[in-house]
């Protein structure tokens, strides 16, 4: 039987210490998984209260609407509406459908290194994919992305802030850039990130996204919401974007109880914000002590700090961290920002470095 040679370069990310992971999920053998850029803490009590309260009704399909929650997002986005607003098995989903829309030939551009996903997606979809590197203090260069625009360019994926390296562009920098694209290019937000960002200067482009048609802003719930196990996320678009991605998604894609934890996080955001603010302080702190240690490291604005040295020094503490490898930067490291006792682990590894 043939395949798609396309495909062939395609291979799952296979962990080389996936049973140490394994171990540090049970809470066995005293390993710490900072690998994933997951939050420690797990859902908020709301969130928990809501998980017990629709348990019995878990013989029934999810609203394939997923209605509470695009009410919610919509509460919590100022000037959106209903019809603006996408929902997803993770953002995963969303930016698979937001690129099933493009007209073929097509390719789709993004930074690079940056979340590997993309480029995953736009091969499966039969897509060319084009990598622009980013500059040498490992920032993306809009001027860079503008020029690699081609007649077949249908749309441009922007991780902001970019994983793995943490940097951002300002919101008036993603404005520029949306504004010297091409209309009929796709200019899609990734913020996963985005309740991490300590800077005054970045905000979330949700208002440009409806300003603009060919913007998309795509959010999860995986981080600071700590609901990375449900795979649930949203995004926020011109109506007609919004109305073709609610055409090719997947019927009750969105499960019940990712439904009812995250319009249950989505309320509280206060508490949600102080999640927030709990990791920028530690993220300081990590970087403090990798600074200390005599470590380059990027200053970064996840939830996340790529250090330039080896996994090896921190799996001597037993705590570990994603090789930089898989991610674009061999010799390196990214370090999921923990909790407290977490993050001592990882000073407490540099003691050798």
């Amino acid at each position: 039987m043939k395949f798609r040679s396309e495909l062939d370069p395609l291979s799952p990310y296979r962990p080389p210490r996936a049973a140490n992971e394994a171990a540090a999920e049970r809470g066995a053998e005293g390993y710490v998984k900072l690998t994933s850029n997951e939050l420690s803490f797990g859902p908020l009590p709301e969130a928990e209260a809501a998980l017990a309260e629709a348990l019995p009704r878990a013989n029934r399909y999810p609203d394939r609407y997923v209605a509470s929650l695009r009410e919610e997002v919509v509460a919590a986005n100022p000037g959106s509406a209903f019809e603006n607003i996408l929902v997803g098995n993770g953002s995963s989903e969303i930016l698979l459908n937001l690129l099933q829309l493009v007209e073929r030939p097509a390719e789709v551009i993004f930074p690079w290194p940056s979340f590997g996903l993309y480029a995953s997606i736009g091969i499966t979809l039969g897509l060319k994919t084009t990598k622009v590197p980013l500059t040498d203090d490992h920032e993306i260069k809009p001027e860079a992305l503008l020029s690699a625009v081609t007649d077949d360019t249908r749309a441009l994926i922007v991780s902001n802030p970019n994983n793995p390296t943490g940097t951002y562009l300002t919101l008036d920098e993603v404005r520029a850039l949306a504004e010297a694209l091409p209309e009929n290019v796709l200019l899609i937000l990734d913020e996963a990130y985005q309740e991490f960002v300590s800077d005054p200067a970045y905000s979330g482009s949700h208002e440009l996204a409806l300003e603009r048609e060919n913007v998309v802003c795509v959010r999860t719930f995986s981080k600071a919401h700590g609901l990375a196990g449900f795979r649930v996320g949203y995004g926020i678009a011109g109506q007609r974007v919004a109305d073709y991605v609610e055409r090719v998604r997947f019927p009750f894609s969105v499960n019940l109880a990712a439904q009812v934890a995250a319009s249950a996080s989505m309320r509280a955001r206060d508490e949600i914000e102080a999640r927030a603010r709990f990791v920028m302080g530690e993220r300081d702190r990590t970087q403090d002590a990798f600074r200390e240690a005599k470590l380059n490291y990027i200053p970064s604005q996840g939830n996340f700090v790529l250090v330039q040295t080896g996994p090896e020094i921190f799996e001597r503490g037993r705590v570990l961290v994603r090789e930089g490898d898989p991610l674009g930067y061999p010799g390196w490291s990214r370090v999921t920002v923990g909790d407290s006792g977490e993050n001592d682990r990882v000073i407490q590894a540099l003691g050798g470095a």
